[in-house]
Parts: structure tokens; sequence; C-alpha cells
């Protein structure tokens, strides 16, 4: 079978944002307008604004207006001069903002893709989202039913089939003799 030349994938969303959102900015799903769904400009600083990250704007998009979001695929036209050819690019912490310095904790992880030509004006992006994890929403580890608390650590229940937070006392430790020299 012949593999078809579909390099892209775009969603065509409405802009829900007080603001232009202009090409290339990353967007998040916020809601769903008119059988669609609606984006705002996604930052890194709070689950609320990052967990959803869609894609990047693929064009100016006005406010209350729809237009593409590419999810995954290339986008060129963007100023990129302040990035080198193969920066990973992150979801910055101003909304509507990438960056190429991997966000760390209190801020959230979410990579949108690789810089494939660094320039003003003709910069090109490989999109492809992938959003960071939180504990609570990795698939065996259980922070609901028993809520973390300071001094807790994550270990493994008795039937090895999830984590859940516990305080460690000494029953859960176990001591040994160093060997002598």
């Amino acid at each position: 079978t012949a593999v078809t030349d579909v390099q892209q994938v775009f969603a065509y969303a409405t802009n829900a944002d007080s603001v232009t959102i202009t090409k290339g900015m990353p967007v998040y799903m916020y809601a769903a307008t008119g059988n669609r769904v609606s984006v705002k400009r996604a930052a890194n600083t709070g689950d609320a604004t990052s967990a959803k990250t869609m894609g990047l704007a693929y064009q100016d998009i006005a406010a209350g207006t729809p237009g593409y979001i590419i999810t995954q695929g290339v986008i060129d036209g963007l100023n990129l001069g302040s990035y080198n050819e193969g920066d990973t690019v992150y979801l910055g912490a101003t909304a509507g903002t990438l960056t190429a310095t991997k966000p760390y904790a209190p801020n959230h992880l979410v990579y949108i893709g690789v810089v494939e030509r660094a320039n003003n004006g003709n910069g090109q992006i490989y999109v492809k989202p992938q959003n960071g994890y939180e504990l609570d929403e990795i698939h065996d580890v259980d922070l609901i039913t028993s809520s973390p608390t300071a001094g807790q650590v994550l270990r493994r229940n008795s039937g090895n089939t999830d984590r859940k937070s516990t305080r460690l006392n000494s029953s859960h430790v176990k001591r040994s003799r160093m060997p002598s020299s």
C-alpha cells in the first residue's frame, strides 16, 4: 500500500480568548461553542491552562472567531531567530508562549515539538504536543482515597496493585548490619 503525503493534522476551533491568538501561539482546549471546540492561549503555570494543550495556532485567530490549530505536523513562517535548529520547545509560563528551557515544578512540563528551522519570519517547528503528568494522573498511584500529607512517601500496597501515600514506621524499615572491613 502507498503512503499518502499527509503530514499535518488540524483542528478547527473557536478562539474563546479576549484577544487575537496569533500564528504559532500554543493553545489549550477550553470548552465547546456551536458544535466546535474552543481554545485559549496555553501557559504552563497551572493544570487548567496546560493539561489540555492542543497545539499551535496555524493562523491568526481573532477573538470569537474560528481558525485552524495544528495538532501534529509542520508549521512554518514563525519568528524563531532566538532558537537553534533541533531545539526542543515547551509550553511557556506566559500565556501563548514557547520556551526552549525545560520547565520544572511548580510549572507543568508540556512538550510542544522541535525547531526544524531557526529563522526570523520563516522559522519552522514540527509540532507534537505531549503533556507531562502529575502523580495522581498515573494509573497505579492512588492519591484520592488516601490524600498525602507532609512526611509521607508512596508505598506499593501488599497486593502489588497500586501505590498509596503512607507514613513510614519501624515495621516498614529493614535493618541490616554493614559488613566489617
